[in-house]
């Protein structure tokens, strides 16, 4: 019998690294806020009034979600103060490949992009997944 992956995605975000998670619950409240999963699309898209909220909010459940036991939650406020123009599309394909990673089981999505320094500048680390 073989093990089951968690399939949480990481990401270096706010200052450390953290984890992405679909999780039932995650899908669950996906679902009631945007119709469904496959919404995402829509919900990054900047002809969307509220992509930026939306962004936020999917951001801070994710995170909350892949949290370990006992770790505090994070807010959305918190999770708008990670965020900026400069990091907004890596932030959203992290979710994207975090996505992937909850329904494929694995982590093989890391390897399509390098990785980002907190500073904003590229290390060229394909296996980090970190945003700044």
């Amino acid at each position: 019998m073989s093990a089951i992956k968690d399939g949480r995605y990481p990401v270096n975000i706010g200052g450390k690294e953290r984890h992405l998670l679909f999780s039932l619950n995650a899908l669950d409240e996906i679902q009631d806020k945007f119709g469904g999963y496959d919404k995402l699309a829509e919900v990054f898209n900047q002809d969307n009034k509220d992509w930026i909220k939306n962004t936020k909010w999917l951001l801070a459940l994710l995170v909350n979600e892949g949290a370990e036991e006992g770790e505090p939650e994070v807010t959305e406020k918190q999770v708008g103060r990670w965020i900026h123009t400069g990091n907004i599309v890596e932030v959203q394909s992290a979710i994207l490949k975090a996505f992937a990673v909850g329904t494929n089981g694995n982590n093989n999505t890391q390897e399509e992009e390098p990785g980002v320094t907190s500073d904003g500048e590229d290390e060229g680390n394909a296996e980090s997944g970190q945003v700044s």
